[in-house]
């Protein structure tokens, strides 16, 4: 039987604290943690739930752009200039060289109704024909047959297309309530 001697009894006692030190740091590099605040994404995220958003995103027509579908979290700084509170959370439906459009209570992507993988479709409101520049895309809320959440997406003139380099996190997960635990954003 191998004995350890009193230092190497301290190094291996001090390993499950370095450990979690670096996986702490590693969480609060990678992963932001967010709380739907009112009912814009219903029926996908509702009010008080919480989810998680992978930060090392990098957006750019350079680099990548993300695909149509994918749930982001815009930067406080154009979410605060849009009229909201905290964070906006909103859907990618539209990417750079995609034609949008919102008429007649549709959302037309490309000359045809956008319809999202959760089957929610329409739109309240209207939203001039546009192509979508290098770096811009058009985001929605889920929670599209009341005016009053266009405040949290592209239909709202104060944010218009939004500058896919303000996107601060692709979401990944629902981690509040537990019961509803989920992956998001996989097809």
């Amino acid at each position: 039987m191998q004995f350890l001697t009193p230092g190497e009894q301290s190094k291996i006692k001090g390993r499950p604290y370095r450990l979690a030190i670096i996986l702490a740091i590693i969480f609060v590099l990678l992963i932001a943690p967010e709380i739907q605040n009112g009912n814009s994404m219903d029926p996908t995220i509702r009010d008080g739930q919480v989810v998680l958003g992978y930060k090392f995103v990098h957006y750019s027509a350079k680099r990548t752009t993300p695909e149509k579908d994918t749930l982001v979290i815009l930067d406080k700084e154009i979410s605060l200039e849009a009229g909201a509170e905290d964070n906006i959370i909103a859907r990618v439906v539209a990417v750079p060289g995609d034609t949008v459009e919102v008429t007649g209570g549709k959302l037309l992507v490309n000359g045809k109704e956008y319809v999202t993988r959760n089957d929610i479709s329409g739109a309240t409101g209207k939203f001039k024909e546009k192509k979508l520049k290098d770096n811009q895309v058009f985001i929605m809320s889920d929670n599209r047959s009341s005016r009053k959440f266009e405040k949290y997406d592209s239909r709202n003139p104060e944010l218009g297309t939004v500058d896919m380099r303000k996107i601060r996190a692709k979401i990944i997960m629902r981690i509040w309530p537990l019961k509803e635990i989920s992956m998001m954003g996989e097809k």
